[in-house]
């Protein structure tokens, strides 16, 4: 039966009977008597997925509340749903009639989402249980809360349920589907026996309902009505007392401690601070604690912020948390130190941490806690979280961030606990204190300390702190610990004696008390003898008696002015142990002399707290251990740190272990006399970071620790490291004194399981004398550790990486008392059974330089084995053109004679690689008897083969006589080997190992010395075990049902059938089950195989596995079928499906699995693989295939796995208990393929094809399972189809096959990942991300990427994607880059290989969820990303408020954009961002949204105004601070880029800028403030704290006259200032635009209401973006159907705001027709003429703008055709339902023509639309042109210039040979701007200068060939050059030609020779003299 946490059958039936027993009279007496309660219901929604199971979950509530509104009750009811969030249904005050209540209950619809119960909880504290929510506990009505979850919340829910109880709220909880008791119970009011109800499942809801109804009425008593004393009031006011402990040493550091020192007047501003409200006390620790001020020391808020402001840092080498604690507890939380404990005012401390405590923290917390003390834990920097959770009241109280800049993010976290606690809403519950138990030996210790004046007052605090801390580590008691305290100088002073102090607190008191004697001189000698005579007396309380050892610790500074000889004789006769410290300039000697022994001499470097804290450990050890019964001796010992460096460790634990390192190395008494300490770490091989020999002192050895870093790798080689450290540092050489009999001590720390064989390396170090202790973390194996360690009482396991500096402790006095002695070895392996291996290697040309590898290879597979005639036998031979038989089977039959021949083994060589041959020999010649074989013993037979090349014979002939004869082949595939042909030797392609190179050839070894021992022979074997095969016997199995039968008896064949060993039955169902025979039914092979014979389909239409799994448990797997699973035989259950089961199959497969038995599940066809997984013991013994043909291929591995499961192997194992694939999204997966369709692909692209093909045939097709899409790729990337294009498995192998290579030479993968991302892993394309759904990637690749991966990985991932990637000819690099982990790579090197990834691809699609996805996400760190020199983050911050205006936001958006245009935008370059605000804030785009130039200006010119007010700069600069300046949101400042804030203000702010702009400077952000007049310069100056990086201008409209003062301030790095005093001169003003613009809108049916609305909005913003200030532009509106209506005219609006108002109160029209002809013909007669303030007379330039939705009623190409005959350019814009040749008839030409697909891709067309606006408005603005149809003539002049003093044509190759064509190209120009349909006149002339006049090859021609001539005669002339004259030559051969026509220079230059400022003048000239266009290229 299955096991649960739930509740037991007789407790369901007890609190039935206790609450029913009242049910009767009690419903009669509420009846009469009318009880009243408030009743809310939390019912978390997140596991009641499904209709049917919500349904359940209504009833239940009906039913409840339809029992308790009965008669005069006067219950109210509300209801809360967690679906992620809480939300109400209805308040307890929204209906007032049980019916109401009821229907509102029974209309519900169900809703998904995860459990937060916690939040639930808190909701309804704030929502419900207050008055106007219709509360009614102000009037004594009793509160109660019914819980209906499954008990695992995703949140905590301690500190609501504890505030619920404090206020009398009567909670129950209702917990379902394996629900946590303990989280119950948690929730749940007292007494839990009527509280609590957990059920197994939602169907047993309704049978509590009763019991549920008694239990809320016995807990509601009527009586209590109107007592509203009863009720806790909890709005009372508030009041507490809080401490602040504040770290004030070097771990905080003077610039961090102001951040604190804000972050507490933040705090304190938004609390009741006050005398009779919060009271508040601070103070700061280091190496001591220091009161800034008491609880009762300001009376006032503004008192306590002004001295908190005050706070200065003291700094401190050490960090006394312990002590700082002990010291708030004395001090403060008392009445004199202004508590008001005593009166029941709640005591709260804030803890704020920057490292660890230096000190011991335990004896402290304790302190806390017994004074009920409120603890919360703020952590920053190296601050230890375990550390403050164990200080903290609650887990939940602990709040940390990596570093102090975040630290203010804290504030909104702590403050709503610490109202809630000063509001009495969270109670503190008495605390549990949990007291170590240790077993203290008694002892007495007496500290004599120096107190002579000569010490100095700083070393005698230090000193006397010391004492105290060595007190506070001690058990203190009468009967455990004594101390005592003396001072001596030239007397001695007893501070107290044995017998004085009863408890540690009293004791510590007194040493703290203690003031220097003060003595002039140092007599030690006869302070000893005072200690002695004085102290160690009965009357000074020792205890003689009782046999107590006397310690006596002496601290001293100096040499002794007496003897101290025989004192200190006298001290050792009277068993006195002594200890002596001394500071450096005390006699060394005379310490000797003094201690009881030599190693209990301490010299620290000085009496500072630090020095002396760091042997503190080393004294404590010898303090409490030593007894003095026997002399004491050094502790000589040698001791190696091995440490697992790999990644089960990670960088984030690293630390952890290096601390671990660290105090266990300062405790122990280092030195090459005493302990010596090495050190290795090892992942894949081991490195050592230092020998035993290596340092000779302790603080050199601590200072190598210290810089330790962690090695990383993904192996971990255990058994290798082992062997390394004992080769290499267990020996005399690497400084071992194992000669001098030194204990060996090895302490081995592991956080993960062995790769590799250990056992022989561990019992090589036990037969060695090494005592091994091992320490486990994280995924280390219990049992590995036990086998390693010397015994396994020396093993320590951890719950995690926290944990391990604590372990010092534990470990110190084992480590230095311990000494081996004899130990049994672990047995190595279990013994063999009897196999021939036959080792048949490559020995040809293909592994030539290699085959040492080989070699070694061979050398270690054979040392693992058990070789000798009875057990393993080993024969090796090698292969090329023909065989060489290096050794047969009876030749070397021990290991020593084989390895010794391994070793001098040489390569045969070989140009030929015959494989079929060497198959073939080794059948006739190896696997014979003559050859030592015993294959006619039936020994298993084995063959070992590495193959290296493609064979040069057949191999499939000597392929099947192999496996006819039963040999089982093991191969190894390297360099050039052909998978195909290999995997027809061997019987599933599991049997091929890949080696990725012959060098790592050796990574395979553990893999198939494990595969060799495991493997059992495939024929007859014995052993005993139970085999039940359950088949689906449905109709979709039909066709395949002999295939079936066949696969069965095969299996049956290869097993040893009898009574004593192997019994088999068979099951047949369907939608039935129908036993076929039983597991005592037949008794030899023959007898089932028959039965298997005359098997018939049982039919029917759907197979119900899970009830056929629960049939086998109940009726075969019993005693009277024949069942031995009493007697513990082996149940193995192998079921064969080729359907998904039509019902759950989790629960049976879980109590099967419980019960013992062992499915293995093979899905064939439809059948889901997650459903063989669940089914299955473990998941990898689930196996897919996509037919019944492909049974054969799987028989091999399912009978050598039934063969290999025995009683031992699966006692080695444990289920798996998957979750139903059908629950929640288990079943929905989105698989996206993203494939090479290049060039380099297009030869394999079938097996592309192929494997998708074959994938998806595995897969659950669907619109509610697995959803498929696939994307090609090559030099740009195209969608074959969305993930919500196919939703059958039909569908999309169709839409697979029809796939072809879509060719380009390039390999985007970078760029194709972006795309993927963008445009299929999108909810509009199909995309279920949002719900949850698993979104998977399997990218295939032809080779390396042509473009950079790095940047589009990680967004991809961090996107929640798991790319899974193939790939031939790349390296592993860039592959583990895109995939999800390392294990999801995969190489190949053919296409032709993909077949044997099949399985390794399903695998994660199938398994893996999005939790599971997300969690390796999570753990996953990404490579820093590639930062070029000139990078910069620069955030744009723009005041939107109501002083700015609109057309203030258009000059800002345009001088942004200016200024973005000179940026090198990109994403290893300069990232931008933009938010603007007002009253609020508004982020427009963050650093990552954009990465190239373009879309960061298409972005910027979206910009619209906001408005709002009043201003909040000081907000908008901590959004920025916390939102822009971020890693997630594309900041670089943890890299190190320059961080630039640009923020434009237009007025002053309402909020407080100065702290929020500090947190921006000390973050290193550059901060640049631009204002107009309205701005207050003080808020500028405040943010920028630099009045250099402070511009103004008088209106926004000046914004270009500050553009290179802008620039350069951003400086030549990015980051630095240019200088003051620079005088920077103002670029030229832009040219203002002219234009006549009339939209003609479509206002027929052809757009709907709304999507005109979108054409507004996109003419608004066409408008918007042109108009600049200044321009002169007028626009004119006409909306048509049928015909058109005039809206408005050009003459009709000035300004750009009128216009946009204009068009915004546009009226749609409606329509039948769209008549273009009839609008176009009307502009050009009523708009584009003088009286409608047309400007077309005066060479304006005339633009008309038509926007339609449909093709025209009439044809409009002639009217349109009129209209630019006239002057005017006609752009048009077709939408949705018109051709893009109806769109190119209306328009001027192609380039104005455009066509969108809906309204909404107008915005996107909007940058096209616009460029080509802005050419047209600039095309006629030429002077000179004095007819609107004028002739159409161009002169155009090439000119060239080539400095160097050469040949032009040399050092210009491209030059001569493409001048030709752009000559030619020029004369034969199409129109352009040409009236009517005129073709240009175009005449052209070649000219250039040099430095002796001008050279022309020919004057103005139309051109034709011969004239090329003239232009090649040129090159003899150079050099040629571009200067100011050149353009005055160009300017007057113009002026000679004719004045009609269009000028322009086309001129090609290396470069400027001449002056620049020269150049731009002669520029100039140029365009005003009408020479229109000059292009440099």
């Amino acid at each position: 039966m299955r096991k649960h946490r739930h509740l037991p059958l007789v407790a369901i039936i007890s609190l039935l009977l206790s609450c029913l027993a009242m049910t009767h009279a009690q419903q009669q007496s509420d009846v009469k008597n009318g009880a009243a309660a408030d009743i809310v219901f939390l019912v978390d929604s997140s596991w009641s997925a499904g209709k049917d199971r919500f349904l359940l979950v209504q009833e239940f509530l009906s039913d409840v509340v339809e029992s308790l509104a009965v008669g005069d009750n006067d219950f109210h009811f509300a209801l809360v749903r967690l679906n992620g969030n809480p939300h109400t249904e209805f308040l307890l005050n929204t209906y007032h009639t049980k019916q109401e209540v009821l229907s509102h209950i029974l209309n519900m619809s169900y809703i998904g989402g995860s459990n937060q119960t916690g939040k639930g909880l808190e909701y309804i504290i704030h929502s419900h249980l207050t008055e106007a929510s219709g509360s009614r506990a102000a009037d004594g009505v009793p509160q109660v809360i019914v819980v209906l979850t499954d008990g695992q919340s995703e949140d905590g829910f301690a500190l609501p349920s504890a505030e619920l109880k404090s206020a009398d709220v009567n909670v129950f909880a209702v917990g379902v589907e394996d629900a946590d008791e303990t989280a119950l119970r948690e929730i749940a009011s007292d007494p839990l026996s009527m509280h609590v109800f957990n059920l197994e499942n939602v169907t047993s809801l309704h049978d509590i309902v009763g019991n549920l109804v008694s239990c809320i009425r016995s807990s509601v008593n009527p009586e209590r009505a109107g007592d509203t004393e009863s009720l806790k009031d909890i709005t009372a006011q508030d009041s507490a007392d809080i401490i602040f402990l504040i770290d004030g040493s070097n771990n905080t550091g003077s610039a961090h401690f102001a951040v604190i020192r804000d972050f507490l007047v933040n705090v304190l501003e938004r609390l009741s601070v006050g005398n009779q409200q919060i009271r508040v006390g601070v103070v700061q620790y280091s190496d001591e604690p220091r009161t800034v001020f008491s609880l009762n020391t300001y009376p006032s808020k503004a008192t306590v912020l002004d001295a908190v402001k005050r706070l200065s840092f003291e700094g401190g080498e050490l960090a006394n948390i312990g002590l700082a604690l002990d010291y708030v507890v004395e001090n403060h939380f008392t009445r004199a130190g202004g508590s008001r404990v005593e009166e029941g005012v709640p005591q709260v401390l804030v803890l704020i941490s920057a490292g660890p405590s230096s000190d011991e923290i335990r004896d402290g917390v304790v302190a806390l806690k017994q004074a009920s003390v409120f603890s919360f834990g703020l952590g920053a920097q190296a601050a230890s979280r375990a550390e403050l959770q164990h200080i903290a009241t609650d887990d939940s109280l602990v709040f940390t961030v990596p570093e102090f800049r975040s630290f203010g993010d804290l504030q909104e976290q702590i403050l709503p606990y610490l109202s809630r606690v000063a509001q009495r809403h969270i109670i503190l519950q008495p605390p549990a204190i949990v007291t170590q138990v240790v077993e203290v030996n008694k002892r007495d210790i007496v500290f004599l300390v120096d107190g002579s004046s000569s010490l100095g007052q700083p070393n005698f605090n230090a000193i006397r702190d010391f004492v105290a801390r060595v007190i506070q580590r001690l058990e203190i008691g009468k009967d455990l610990v004594q101390v005592s305290v003396a001072q001596y100088a030239d007397t001695v002073k007893p501070e107290f004696y044995l017998n004085t102090h009863a408890n540690k607190k009293d004791a510590i008191t007194a040493v703290r008390r203690m003031r220097a004697l003060e003595g002039s001189a140092l007599y030690t000698g006869s302070a000893l003898d005072f200690v002695r005579n004085n102290l160690f007396t009965s009357a000074a309380g020792h205890r003689a008696a009782e046999g107590v050892p006397k310690l006596l610790v002496l601290i001293t500074g100096g040499k002794s002015l007496d003897e101290v000889s025989q004192p200190a004789q006298e001290l050792k006769r009277g068993s006195i142990m002594a200890f002596a410290i001394g500071s450096r300039a005390s006699d060394e000697d005379e310490l000797k002399e003094i201690a009881f022994d030599s190693s209990l001499v301490f010299i620290p470097a000085e009496f500072r707290p630090a020095p002396l804290q760091s042997m503190l450990l080393s004294l404590l050890a010898p303090l409490r251990t030593l007894t003095g019964t026997t002399e004491v001796h050094i502790n000589k010992r040698d001791i190696i740190f091995l440490l697992d460096g790999s990644d089960n460790v990670g960088k984030n634990n690293f630390p952890y272990v290096r601390d671990f390192v660290t105090n266990l190395v300062n405790s122990l008494d280092v030195g090459s006399d005493n302990i010596r300490v090495g050190l290795v770490q090892f992942s894949d091989t081991p490195v050592t970071e230092f020998s035993l020999d290596t340092y000779q002192t302790k603080s050199e050895l601590l200072a190598h620790l210290r810089r330790l870093q962690l090695k990383g790798g993904s192996g971990l080689n255990t058994g290798s490291a082992l062997s390394y450290v004992h080769a290499n540092h267990f020996t005399e050489a690497g400084g071992s004194r194992t000669q001098e009999r030194v204990p060996q001590l090895l302490l081995l720390l592991l956080a993960g399981p062995s790769e590799d064989s250990y056992l022989q390396a561990a019992n090589a170090l036990v037969r060695s004398g090494v005592l091994t202790f091992c320490v486990g973390a994280n995924r280390a194996d219990k049992a590995e550790l036990e086998h390693i360690a010397f015994n396994p009482s020396l093993v320590y396991l951890m719950d995690d990486f926290g944990s391990l500096p604590t372990l010092p402790q534990q470990l110190i006095q084992p480590l230095t008392t311990y000494v081996s002695g004899g130990v049994q070895e672990v047995p190595l392996t279990q013994p063999e059974s009897k196999r021939d291996i036959l080792f048949l290697f490559d020995g040809s040309a293909n592994v030539m330089g290699q085959f040492p590898a080989v070699r070694d290879f061979l050398y270690k597979i054979v040392e693992e084995l058990d070789v000798k005639p009875d057990g393993t036998r080993v024969a090796i031979a090698q292969f090329s053109d023909d065989v060489r038989l290096e050794s047969r089977f009876n030749e070397h039959q021990n290991k020593a004679e084989i390895l010794n021949l391994v070793k001098r083994m040489k390569i045969k060589t070989g140009k030929a690689l015959n494989l079929g041959y060497a198959l073939d020999y080794a059948l006739r010649n190896i696997f014979v008897r003559s050859a030592g074989s015993r294959i006619e013993d039936n020994v298993q037979q084995f063959l070992v083969l590495l193959v290296a090349g493609r064979s040069t014979d057949a191999v499939a002939g000597p392929a099947s006589s192999l496996k006819q004869r039963g040999v089982i082949p093991f191969i190894f595939q390297a360099k050039n080997a052909d998978p195909d042909e290999l995997e027809q030797i061997v019987p599933a392609p599991a049997f091929i190992l890949a080696a990725e190179s012959l060098p790592k050839i050796g990574d395979l070894q553990a893999q198939i010395v494990s595969l060799l021992k495991a493997a059992q022979s495939a024929g007859p074997v014995s052993g005993e075990k139970d085999v039940v095969f359950l088949i689906d016997g449905s109709e979709g199995v039909r066709s395949g049902f002999p295939l079936l039968k066949e696969f069965v008896q095969r299996v049956v064949e290869n097993l040893d059938v009898g009574p004593d060993r192997v019994r088999v039955a068979l099951v047949q169902y369907s939608d039935r089950t129908r036993p076929e025979f039983y597991l005592n039914s037949h008794m030899d092979q023959q007898g089932v195989i028959s039965a298997i014979r005359k098997l018939t389909l049982l039919g029917g239409p759907i197979p119900n596995t899970g009830a056929a799994l629960d049939f086998v448990l109940r009726n075969i797997l019993t005693r009277s079928t024949g069942s031995r699973i009493a007697d513990g035989v082996p149940q193995l259950l192998i079921v064969l499906t080729a359907e998904r089961s039509g019902d759950d199959v989790r629960g049976p497969s879980v109590v099967l699995k419980q019960g013992g038995a062992v499915p293995i599940g093979i899905g064939i066809g439809n059948a889901d693989i997650s459903e063989m997984q669940t089914i299955s013991f473990i998941p990898d013994f689930a196996l897919a295939i996509p037919t019944f043909r492909e049974l054969g291929t799987v028989q091999q591995l399912i009978s050598e796995r039934v063969i290999q499961l025995n009683r031992e192997e699966l006692s080695t194992l444990k289920p798996v208990f998957l979750p139903s694939p059908s629950a929640g999204v288990g079943s929905k997966k989105d698989v996206v393929f993203l494939i090479d369709g290049s060039q380099n692909a297009g030869p394999e692209f079938q097996h592309i094809r192929t494997l998708i093909e074959r994938l998806v045939e595995y897969l659950d097709i669907g619109f509610d399972t697995t959803r498929v899409a696939v994307i090609q790729f090559s030099d740009d990337s195209k969608v074959e189809f969305p993930l919500n294009a196919h939703f059958s498995k039909d569908e999309v192998q169709n839409a697979v096959r029809r796939l072809r290579p879509k060719g380009g030479r390039q390999v985007y993968i970078g760029n194709a990942l972006q795309y993927a991302l963008k445009n299929v892993f999108q909810r509009p394309l199909g995309s279920r991300i949002e719900e949850g759904v698993p979104q998977f990637l399997v990218l295939i690749s032809s080779g390396r990427s042509d473009d950079e991966v790095g940047e589009s990985a990680v967004e991809l991932k961090q996107f929640g994607v798991a790319p899974l990637a193939i790939a031939r000819h790349t390296d592993q690099e860039e592959l583990v880059k895109i995939s999800l982990s390392p294990e999801y790579v995969f190489s190949v090197s053919t296409f032709r290989e993909l077949p044997r990834l099949e399985q390794k691809l399903l695998s994660p699609i199938t398994t893996l969820t999005s939790q599971q996805i997300q969690q390796i996400l999570a753990s996953t760190r990404y490579p820093p990303s590639v930062i070029e020199s000139d990078a910069a983050d620069i955030v744009f911050l723009i005041d939107s408020s109501d002083a700015v205006r609109p057309d203030g936001i258009a000059h800002i958006r345009d001088f942004i954009s200016r200024i973005v245009r000179r940026l090198n935008i990109g994403p290893s370059k300069v990232r931008i961002g933009v938010v603007q605000f007002s009253n609020d804030v508004f982020p427009e785009f963050y650093l990552k949204t954009h990465k190239t130039q373009n879309l960061v200006l298409e972005a910027i010119r979206r910009l619209r105004f906001k408005g709002g007010s009043p201003l909040n700069t000081g907000k908008a600069l901590e959004f920025v601070a916390r939102n822009l300046f971020v890693k997630s949101a594309g900041s670089r400042i943890e890299d190190g880029v320059p961080q630039h804030l640009v923020l434009f203000l237009g007025g002053k702010s309402q909020d407080d800028v100065t702290r929020h702009a500090q947190v921006i400077s000390s973050s290193g952000i550059m901060r640049l403030g631009i204002g107009d007049r309205n701005v207050d310069r003080t808020d500028l100056q405040a943010i920028t704290n630099d009045p250099r990086l402070v511009f103004t201008v008088r209106e926004f409209r000046e914004l270009p006259n500050i553009e290179e003062r802008v620039m350069l301030s951003f400086g030549p790095s990015g980051a630095t200032p240019q200088p003051p005093g620079v005088d920077f001169t103002s670029p030229p003003r832009p040219e203002k635009k002219k234009a006549d613009i009339v939209f003609l809108l479509d206002g027929s049916i052809n757009f709907r209401r709304d999507s005109f609305q979108e054409v507004l909005r996109f003419v608004a913003e066409i408008v918007d973006t042109v108009y600049e200030d200044g321009d002169s532009i007028r626009v004119g509106l006409v909306q048509y159907n049928s015909d058109p209506t005039d809206e408005f005219f050009l003459k009709d609006y000035s300004t750009k705001r009128q216009i946009i108002d204009a068009i915004n109160k546009v009226v749609y029209k409606g329509g039948r027709h769209a008549n273009t002809k009839v609008g176009i013909e009307h502009l050009r007669l009523n708009h584009f003429v003088p009286s409608a303030g047309s400007r077309l007379d005066e060479r304006v330039p005339q633009i008309a703008f038509v926007i339609t939705g449909g093709k025209s009623v009439e044809d409009a190409q002639g009217v349109s055709l009129a209209l630019t005959q006239k002057g005017v350019k006609v752009f048009a814009v077709g939408v949705r339902n018109i051709d893009s040749e109806e769109v190119g008839k209306i328009a001027s030409n192609s380039a104005t023509a455009f066509r969108v697909g809906s309204v909404q891709e107008l915005s996107e067309l909007s940058e096209t639309v616009l460029e080509t606006l802005h050419d047209a408005m600039h095309e006629t603005l030429c002077p000179g042109v004095t007819d609107v149809s004028k002739a159409c003539n161009l002169e155009v002049i090439l000119g060239f210039d080539g400095s160097r003093d050469q040949n032009v044509f040399v050092s210009q190759k491209g030059l001569e040979s493409k001048m030709d064509d752009i000559l030619t190209r020029i004369s034969q120009m199409q129109r352009i701007s040409c009236s009517g349909s005129q073709l240009p006149t175009v005449r052209v002339s070649v000219v250039a200068n040099t430095p002796s006049g001008p050279v022309e090859a020919f004057d103005f021609a139309e051109y034709q060939p011969e004239l090329f001539e003239k232009f090649r005669n040129m090159r003899s002339q150079h050099p040629y050059i571009l200067t100011a004259d050149t353009l005055r030559l160009y300017q007057n051969k113009f002026k000679q030609s004719s004045p009609d026509s269009v000028k322009v220079v086309i001129h090609f230059t290396d470069g400027v020779d001449g002056d620049l400022d020269d150049l731009h003048r002669a520029s100039e000239e140029l365009r005003q003299e009408g020479r229109c266009q000059a292009s440099l290229v």
